[in-house]
């Protein structure tokens, strides 16, 4: 999958949630892009945050992620730990 498809991907995926403020779980996301592998997918996501596509957000109560979970999380170079993800 390239950066375009993908694009495309979460931006169905942030309409498709519009009722719920376009909040899309990025651990649910991964899961709909099997093709992608894991540094792909975190380099894909945070190239659309620097293009102001979307904005990416942690989970509140992080504590309460499972471990695998919070392995499908994306880590901002900052250290954050991202679980949220709205399309602009």
């Amino acid at each position: 999958m390239d950066y375009e498809e993908f694009k495309h991907v979460v931006r169905e995926a942030g309409e498709r949630r519009a009722a719920q403020g376009g909040l899309v779980p990025l651990p649910e996301l991964r899961r709909q892009v099997p093709t992608l592998d894991h540094q792909a997918f975190d380099a894909y996501i945070l190239a659309l945050h620097r293009e102001g596509a979307v904005h990416l957000l942690s989970h509140v109560e992080p504590d309460k992620l499972s471990s695998e979970i919070l392995d499908q999380c994306v880590s901002h170079p900052s250290g954050t730990l991202l679980y949220w993800l709205r399309w602009l």
